[in-house]
């Protein structure tokens, strides 16, 4: 006789998302420019984390049906080392892309400021989501965002629903 199912209830509860592309928005932005520890809340094991900004992730439209709009989950926007011991931005990285989004040319002109925590709070994008594995076990802890894909808002498609908005209101007599 086969044993029973039991579903695993040790989940962290982050939401696995596989959506192509989808609009999104970053909150919460938190920016560490040093090495920074943290402590688990279940067994007070703590880690060091690299410096980072870190975030919370909303989907405003999955781009399919609209069931995961609404759906959040962390995201962190690491720096790089070099070979010296510093942190810097990475031209072709997650942290490197999202700048280049927020900042164009960025990595090209010595005068854009860098980037600040204050630069990506309510920073909208379009982007893939797929599910974030431990790079050790493998096993999917939650969503993480494919930076390859992170592209910037269509600003046509803004100005177009502007446009129509105001056409609406056009052929009113006042």
């Amino acid at each position: 006789m086969p044993l029973p199912r039991k579903k695993d209830a040790s989940g962290n509860g982050a939401p696995i998302l596989n959506i192509p592309m989808a609009h999104v928005r970053l909150t919460n932005v938190e920016e560490h420019t040093e090495p920074y520890t943290i402590t688990r809340k279940s067994d007070g094991a703590t880690f060091t984390l690299d410096p980072a900004f870190n975030c919370a992730v909303e989907v405003i439209d999955d781009g399919q049906d609209g069931s995961n709009n609404g759906a959040r989950f962390f995201e962190s926007f690491r720096y790089k080392q070099d070979k010296e011991g510093g942190w810097f931005n990475q031209k072709n990285s997650k942290l490197g892309a999202v700048t280049e989004l927020k900042k164009p040319a960025y990595f090209d002109d010595d005068t854009i400021p860098a980037l600040e925590a204050s630069d990506l709070e309510d920073f909208e994008m379009l982007c893939g989501i797929k599910p974030k594995r431990n790079p050790s076990t493998g096993a999917v802890t939650g969503s993480t965002i494919d930076w390859e894909t992170m592209r910037p808002l269509p600003k046509e498609k803004e100005a177009a629903a502007v446009d129509a908005e105001e056409d609406e209101y056009s052929d009113l007599p006042f």
